[in-house]
C-alpha cells in the first residue's frame, strides 16, 4: 500500500499546472528551452495541441505524420532522456526530403488543468479535419503515419471515416485516404490493454486532487467490441495501405516495481493480416518509441522501414490516385462504357432457422399492401434495438411477397457510401442507356418512370444519416427501412413498428430450431429465454452453444457466470448475424452522448421495468445526500466523489427539460421504453448485463451504491 501511496504522490506532483512561460518570440524556435520563466503567461497544456512541423523538408515528395498515444505529447512521447527527439533530430537528416509533422491531442487521463471529454470517434474526426487544412496546398502528397498505443486506434478510427466518405462529397477525408500509402503502429493495442482497471482504480482515487477522465480509456480494455467494430472498419479502409506492426519486448515498470506487458504480442499484432509485417523492438511500451542516437538499433530497424516505404510512396500513391479519379469520373458520369453490363444486387436470403412473427408480419402487410386506394406512398419502418431480428423479419416478408412488386431494390444502408453505389447500381442495371445515371437520377428515375417498386433500405442505424433525399415520393412504389434509430419512424409515424422481445412461444422455439434439440418440457427452455430478455440474437447464440454442448440443462448456469465471454462470441461462419450480442449493442452505444451512457449505466443496477423519473428528480433536489435512519447526520466523506459524478450526469439543479433529452438520445437508439404517459421507462434487461460487464469492480460498488440509495434520497424520513 505504501508503494501505492508513493506512486499517487508521484502522479500529484508531476500533473501540477507547469511553470513555463511562453513568449512568441520562444513559440517560433523549435526545441528551445523553456525551463526559465518568461512574463508572458503560464504556459497551458492546449498550448501543444494540433499540428507541429518538426521538418519542413527539402522539396518535400511525402508527409511523415507522428502521432501519441494514451497520456502522451507531441514532443515528450517522442523524446528519448538526452532530449534527442529523433524525429526532428535524426530522422530530418536521414530522410531530408519528407515534411515531418507531429500531431497532439487530448490523451490525458488524469490533470490538474482540464482533461478531454472526447471520444476515439471525436478524436479521429478533429484529427482528420486539422490535417485536412495542414494539407490543403498539396492534399496528394504520400503520407506514412507513424502512430504509438492509442494514437493507432485514433487513426484506425480516423482512415474509416474516410473510407465511408461519399464520393460526390468535398473529398477532403477520402484525399487523405488514397494518399496513405503506409501506417508504422507502434504498441497499438488492436485488442485491448491489461492494467485499464488498475489506471482507472487510480484515477478515482486521485480524482480528489486532479481532473481525471475515464472517457479515453473505457474502450480500451481487453476483448473489448468498440476496438472490434474499429478494426472491423479499418481493414476494409487499408486494403491498399503497407502495414508494419512493432510490438514491445520488455515489460513496462508499473506501480509498486513491478513489470507488466503493456500491448502484449497478440494485442500489438494482426492475426490472419498476411499483408502486414510483424517486427519487435528490444524496448518497453513507453522506450519503443524513443532513440537516444542514429545508432541506436531500434532506429535502424525503424529507419530502414521508413526508407522502403518513402522510396515507393510516390509511384504507389499515384497508381492510388489514377484508380480514385477514375472513380470520381465514374460518379460524375464520366468515362463510362456504354455496352457495359450491370447485374442487379442479390437479394437478401431468408434464414434457414427463421422463426415465423406473425403479429409483426402482419402489420408490415397492412402497412405496404393497403387494401384500398392510396393518397400516400405506402411505407413501413422497422426500428429497435440491435439483434432483435429486423432484417430477418423484412427479408422473410419480402421473400413471401416479391411477386407482388414489379421489381424489389436492396440497398444496404449501413454507410452512406454503400448507399448511394447500391441506389446506382438499381438503375444501371436496367441496361447500358442507364449506365452513367448518378443515384440521384435513380431516385428520380423511380418517382417518375416506374411502377410496382419495393424499395427496402436496410440497417439505417446512424443517427447522422438523412434519408430524405434517398427517398422517392411516388404513390406508385413502396418502401421499408429497417433501423436501431426510432427517429426514422418520422420518414412515416403512420406505418412505424417497433420491434421489440419475441413472444414467450417465439423465443423458444427459436431456441430448440438452434439448438437442434427437441425437450419433453419447455420449462428450463422458457428460464433460458426469460433471462436472455427474449432478444433474438441472444437466443441464437445460446441456441447455437447448446447444440455444441448439448446441455440444455446446465445452459442457464453457465451463462450466469460466463455471460460476458458468451455474449461476446462472434456467431458461427453460416450464421444470419454478422456480430455478437455485445457487438450489437456497443454500434449504438457509442453513438450515445456521455450523459446518457452513464444514465444508462446508473440504471443497469436498477429492476429493469418501470424505472419512475420522478426517482431522479427527487434525488437532485435532495442534493443526492443519503438519508438513515438518523438523517441530521451529514453524509459521509466517501460519498463526496459519487455526489460530483452525479452531479455532472444529472446537474445540481433539476433540469426537466434537460432529463428529457437525455432520454430522448437513449430512446433513439432503442435502448429504453418510455410510457405513454412520459412517467417511466425501461431499460432492456440483457442492455442492464452489457453494461454491468463493462465496468470494473469499483465503478460496480459506486453504481450499487447509488442505486440503493436512491429510494431513500427520494423518499426521505421526516426529522425527530
Amino acid at each position: 500500500m505504501s508503494g501505492l501511496r508513493s506512486r499517487l504522490k508521484s502522479i500529484i506532483r508531476s500533473s501540477k499546472p507547469s511553470s513555463q512561460t511562453v513568449t512568441d518570440k520562444e513559440a517560433a524556435v523549435p526545441g528551445l528551452d523553456l525551463s526559465k520563466p518568461s512574463p508572458s503567461r503560464t504556459k497551458s497544456k492546449k498550448d501543444d495541441l494540433g499540428f507541429l512541423e518538426l521538418a519542413s523538408g527539402t522539396d518535400p515528395i511525402v508527409d511523415i505524420i507522428a502521432i501519441h498515444g494514451l497520456d502522451g505529447h507531441r514532443e515528450k512521447t517522442w523524446t528519448a532522456e538526452n532530449g534527442i527527439l529523433w524525429l526532428r533530430d535524426l530522422l530530418k537528416a536521414d530522410i531530408p526530403n519528407a515534411r515531418i509533422l507531429a500531431y497532439g491531442y487530448d490523451a490525458d487521463t488524469r490533470s490538474q488543468e482540464c482533461v478531454s471529454t472526447r471520444t476515439i470517434y471525436q478524436n479521429a474526426d478533429k484529427f482528420l479535419k486539422s490535417l485536412s487544412r495542414q494539407r490543403s496546398d498539396h492534399p496528394r502528397r504520400p503520407i506514412i503515419f507513424i502512430a504509438h498505443s492509442l494514437g493507432g486506434i485514433v487513426l484506425k478510427q480516423a482512415l474509416g471515416l474516410c473510407h465511408s466518405e461519399t464520393v460526390d462529397s468535398k473529398n477532403d477525408f477520402r484525399d487523405i485516404l488514397v494518399s496513405t500509402h503506409a501506417v508504422l503502429f507502434f504498441g497499438t493495442p488492436h485488442f485491448g490493454v491489461k492494467g485499464v482497471e488498475l489506471l482507472q482504480t487510480m484515477n478515482r482515487l486521485l480524482s480528489v486532487y486532479l481532473k481525471t477522465t475515464k472517457v479515453i480509456v473505457r474502450n480500451l480494455k481487453e476483448n473489448s467490441s468498440a476496438l472490434e467494430n474499429i478494426q472491423r472498419l479499418y481493414a476494409s479502409a487499408s486494403k491498399e495501405i503497407e502495414t508494419v506492426l512493432f510490438y514491445e519486448v520488455y515489460p513496462t515498470p508499473i506501480i509498486g516495481g513491478k513489470r507488466q506487458m503493456i500491448v502484449p504480442y497478440n494485442s500489438a499484432t494482426i492475426a490472419g493480416d498476411r499483408q502486414a509485417i510483424e517486427e519487435g523492438l528490444d524496448a518497453d511500451h513507453c522506450e519503443m518509441v524513443k532513440f537516444p542516437n542514429s545508432g541506436h538499433a531500434n532506429y535502424a530497424t525503424v529507419l530502414s522501414y521508413l526508407k522502403q516505404h518513402v522510396e515507393g510512396a510516390t509511384a504507389g500513391v499515384a497508381k492510388k490516385w489514377c484508380t480514385e479519379d477514375a472513380y470520381r469520373d465514374l460518379a460524375n458520369r464520366e468515362d463510362l462504357s456504354p455496352n457495359e453490363v450491370v447485374l442487379p444486387k442479390p437479394s437478401l436470403t431468408v434464414p434457414r432457422n427463421y422463426i415465423d412473427r406473425p403479429r409483426i408480419q402482419s402489420l408490415i402487410t397492412q402497412h405496404l399492401l393497403p387494401s384500398s386506394p392510396v393518397r400516400r406512398q405506402p411505407r413501413c419502418i422497422l426500428h429497435g434495438i440491435g439483434g432483435a431480428g429486423k432484417t430477418q423479419l423484412a427479408t422473410k416478408w419480402i421473400r413471401d411477397n416479391e411477386n407482388k412488386f414489379t421489381r424489389v431494390i436492396f440497398v444496404d444502408a449501413s454507410s452512406q457510401t454503400q448507399l448511394e453505389k447500391d441506389l446506382g447500381l438499381s438503375v444501371h442495371c436496367l441496361g447500358p442507356e442507364y449506365s452513367k445515371m448518378t443515384w440521384k437520377e435513380a431516385v428520380a428515375y423511380l418517382d417518375g418512370k416506374e411502377t410496382g417498386w419495393l424499395l427496402f433500405f436496410d440497417n439505417a442505424d446512424s443517427p447522422d444519416l438523412n434519408l430524405r433525399p434517398y427517398l422517392p415520393n411516388s404513390i406508385h412504389g413502396t418502401i421499408l427501412i429497417t433501423t436501431r434509430n426510432s427517429e426514422c419512424s418520422g420518414y412515416a409515424p403512420d406505418g412505424a413498428i417497433p420491434v421489440g422481445n419475441l413472444e414467450e412461444s417465439e423465443a423458444v422455439e427459436l431456441l430448440h430450431v438452434i439448438a437442434n434439440v427437441t425437450p419433453p418440457s419447455n420449462v428450463r427452455s422458457l428460464e433460458i429465454v426469460r433471462e436472455l430478455g427474449m432478444l433474438a440474437l441472444a437466443i441464437t447464440q445460446a441456441g447455437t452453444y447448446i447444440r455444441k454442448t448439448r446441455r440444455l440443462d446446465t445452459y442457464l448456469d453457465t451463462f450466469r457466470k460466463h455471460h460476458n465471454r458468451l455474449l461476446r462470441k462472434k456467431p458461427d461462419i453460416g450464421s444470419e448475424y454478422t456480430s455478437s450480442t455485445y457487438a450489437a449493442f456497443d454500434l449504438s452505444f457509442e453513438y450515445l452522448p456521455p450523459k446518457a451512457q452513464e444514465l444508462l449505466k446508473l440504471c443497469a443496477f436498477l429492476h429493469h421495468s418501470a424505472i419512475p423519473i420522478s426517482l431522479f428528480e427527487q434525488s437532485v433536489k435532495n442534493g443526492f445526500i443519503t438519508y438513515t435512519v438518523l438523517n441530521s447526520c451529514p453524509p459521509p466523506a466517501s460519498d463526496k466523489a459519487l455526489i460530483s459524478n452525479l452531479e455532472e450526469i444529472l446537474g445540481s439543479i433539476w433540469d426537466e427539460v434537460g432529463f428529457h433529452e437525455i432520454l430522448e438520445s437513449a430512446s433513439r437508439a432503442s435502448f429504453i421504453d418510455i410510457s405513454s404517459d412520459g412517467l417511466v421507462y425501461g431499460v432492456h434487461p440483457l442492455l442492464q448485463v452489457y453494461i454491468k460487464d463493462s465496468l470494473d469492480e469499483e465503478e460496480k460498488s459506486a453504481l450499487w451504491l447509488y442505486d440503493k440509495t436512491t429510494h431513500t434520497w427520494s423518499h426521505p424520513t421526516s426529522r425527530r
